[in-house]
């Protein structure tokens, strides 16, 4: 996985820089410098999209077992910041929502089953959000060959949707810690063994309550749905306004492509040509796509520097109230 990560980082700055030569560098810069000081607004459309995310993920721990919503917006914070800067593809990222939570108190159990129940989540709402884009297409009088397409394209999403769920339901966690004790010949891994069980258990009871699953799922694709302001916004300060089924089009099925390319990092490559072929659907410049695409890529930088130094210094933090009590020993 990591080292598809690294080609899929090196492939996505390729195909950017690609985009923009093919294009004209010149005029997608023009484009992108029109939005100005205007940029510094992108990130207050994210905030509330971050907290409404944080309210799903609460949906699925237990009674009395939720981290306050402060906490759960704090760790996905770090999660998308590493997730944007650092090419781990989109694992790495809920490695560190759940440290996150370890680090506020949080039981490991329960930290790690929401993070896996957590990525279904998105997952049916990605799949919901790109049923959402294939109407707009059908709004926007799309050539019925395109519907289609997308429309095949969200049935194999689905079907990689179904397995990821069939696989956690087995004991996906038990069966590679039995694995590993195996080929690593230790009875200290019994321990691991045990935990791996434990998370596999806390797995299956939150598919046990399908009612709060559904919940979640129609609270981030409300979250999702959010963002479609960040275009709308985007395109209004870049003096190309869109029309708003225009801009749900653009959303939904440029994230559902990003998603669906998740060994890419950030989806470097993909987001940009996704824009450029819908944006032509709807009779788009290019330039203006690939500068409206950048225009998110710069609010994610935004968000994540800060993050990226947010989570350096809680684990920092850790390390070192962890040093303490040992160095006196």
């Amino acid at each position: 996985m990591k080292a598809l990560s690294w080609i899929g980082l090196f492939g996505g700055l390729t195909v950017v820089a690609v985009l923009v030569a093919w294009h004209g560098l010149g005029a997608v810069a023009g484009i992108l410098v029109s939005l100005g000081a205007g940029v510094a607004l992108l990130p207050l459309v994210w905030l509330p999209h971050v907290w409404i995310a944080a309210a799903s993920w609460r949906l699925l721990f237990a009674a009395g077992r939720a981290p306050r919503l402060a906490s759960a917006v704090w760790a996905l914070w770090l999660g998308h910041s590493l997730g944007t800067l650092v090419p781990m593809a989109t694992v790495g990222d809920e490695v560190v929502k759940a440290r996150a939570l370890l680090l506020r108190g949080v039981r490991g159990v329960d930290a790690s089953a929401s993070v896996v129940v957590d990525k279904t989540v998105q997952a049916l709402s990605l799949l919901a959000w790109g049923l959402i884009g294939a109407v707009s297409l059908v709004a926007l009088k799309a050539q019925s060959g395109v519907v289609v397409a997308a429309l095949g394209g969200l049935a194999l999403l689905a079907a990689g949707i179904a397995g990821f769920v069939a696989v956690q339901r087995i004991g996906a966690f038990g069966f590679l810690a039995r694995a590993f004790a195996r080929l690593s010949r230790s009875g200290d891994a019994s321990g691991l063994v045990e935990s791996a069980r434990d998370v596999d258990g806390a797995i299956r009871a939150l598919y046990d309550r399908p009612a709060r699953i559904a919940l979640a799922c129609g609270v981030r694709l409300a979250a999702r749905g959010l963002l479609t302001a960040e275009m709308l916004l985007a395109a209004y300060l870049m003096g190309q306004p869109l029309g708003v089924v225009e801009a749900l089009m653009l959303r939904s099925l440029a994230t559902t492509l990003r998603g669906a390319a998740f060994v890419v990092p950030n989806g470097l490559g993909v987001q940009e040509g996704g824009f450029i072929v819908l944006g032509a659907l709807v009779g788009q410049p290019p330039e203006f796509m690939l500068a409206l695409s950048l225009a998110t890529r710069a609010r994610e930088l935004i968000v994540a520097v800060p993050g990226l130094v947010a989570w350096q210094r809680a684990e920092g933090r850790a390390l070192w109230s962890w040093l303490t009590p040992h160095a006196r020993r």
